[in-house]
């Protein structure tokens, strides 16, 4: 009995192999066109080298690639358990002594290691290839006549320091309402100043305050105007353009960790990006939480053919990322607590597909 299950094992993740990699083509070549309908309006209307709009093209197949992961491991479930169905082969297994349940102990295994697989992709690739993108992006703006600017710009120097500027010219390195707050020596001080400049390593503020605190950081101590004042960054502007403030998308699971950490310690809100932090392990695992639901949906309705396989597999995508908009746009609003607002969606489906699973040989 132990043979026959492990040859059932191989057949299944062998018949499995096939559809999941048709249907990784075809979804990615669906989300190639869909970008290729956007970049063509680089093209005509900004005169984007077509070299350039390749590039933007490879650099956002890894992140199609994450999202294709389980939606094509979704479909290959339904189909591979709906045509087994149909040729009776479960029900023979069954005849055999063979639970539903320990059929699709091989199709859960199968998509952990896919979810392995979206989870290192999205955590090393992922972060590489959009900050590509970005880069390519700030490339194309600065060829623009009108000028670019930063928004909302906050970063950590060496030490106890940190910057804030509201809004950065990237043409000419202007600040506009500039903070420091450096913690290094025993009294907190915190400069501001309505403009300043980048100069290499250092800001210049002009026409700011220097507001010394007491030890116990409640009261100000003393308030003393400056007409320039000299900081430093450690770090060029066109660096920092090009590395520095990076995106959540365009960092590691660790490296948006030590961020959220950092902003936390400066008192402002994190919600979104902590968000974005439990994003990065809850969507790599949607192929494991689809594979619960998939494989007695298959069995339920895949032996009428091919097309409900697909149907059902657009109706659960669809469904999966209303649920996932919503609770996101609510976690990043306050109104749910980040680690729920990123993997209610895989509670929902995995708690649906147990059920079923559970059901299905009773």
């Amino acid at each position: 009995m132990s043979r026959l299950f492990t040859t059932t094992d191989r057949y299944l993740l062998r018949e499995l192999a096939l559809p999941f990699a048709s249907a990784i083509a075809a979804f990615v070549m669906m989300n190639i066109v869909n970008l290729l309908y956007i970049f063509a309006s680089l093209i005509v209307q900004s005169h984007v080298a077509v070299s350039v709009v390749l590039k933007l093209l490879f650099y956002n197949l890894p992140a199609i690639m994450v999202i294709t992961f389980p939606v094509a491991y979704m479909f290959s479930v339904l189909y591979v358990t709906g045509r087994m169905a149909r040729d009776s082969e479960i029900t023979a297994l069954r005849a055999c002594g063979v639970s539903f349940r320990r059929l699709a102990t091989p199709l859960i295994l199968g998509s952990v290691l896919v979810s392995w697989a979206g989870f290192w992709t999205n955590d090393r690739v992922v972060p590489w290839a959009n900050h590509q993108v970005v880069q390519l992006i700030q490339t194309m703006m600065l060829r623009e006549s009108k000028p670019v600017y930063k928004d909302n710009v906050f970063f950590r120097g060496k030490g106890n320091e940190y910057f804030y500027v509201r809004e950065i010219d990237e043409r000419t390195n202007e600040l506009f309402d500039v903070i420091v707050f450096n913690r290094s020596g025993q009294i907190p001080v915190v400069l501001t100043a309505p403009t300043g400049t980048w100069l290499g390593q250092d800001w210049v503020l002009n026409n700011g305050v220097e507001h010394r605190y007491d030890t116990g950081e409640n009261f100000v101590q003393a308030e003393v105007p400056f007409q320039t004042e000299t900081v430093r960054v450690d770090q060029e502007a066109k660096t920092y353009y090009t590395q520095g403030n990076l995106s959540p998308q365009e960092q590691t699971s660790a490296e948006l960790y030590r961020h959220i950490q950092d902003l936390k310690k400066a008192g402002m809100n994190t919600s979104s990006d902590e968000v974005d932090y439990h994003l990065k392990f809850s969507l790599p695992l949607a192929a494991t939480v689809v594979a619960l639901l998939a494989a007695p949906l298959g069995l339920k309705f895949g032996r009428f053919g091919i097309f409900i396989a697909v149907a059902i597999t657009i109706a659960l995508v669809a469904i999966y990322y209303v649920i996932m908009s919503i609770a996101r746009s609510m976690g990043n609003a306050g109104l749910l607590e980040p680690f729920y607002a990123a993997w209610i969606e895989n509670f929902i489906y995995a708690a649906v597909g147990v059920i079923l699973l559970w059901r299905v040989d009773r």
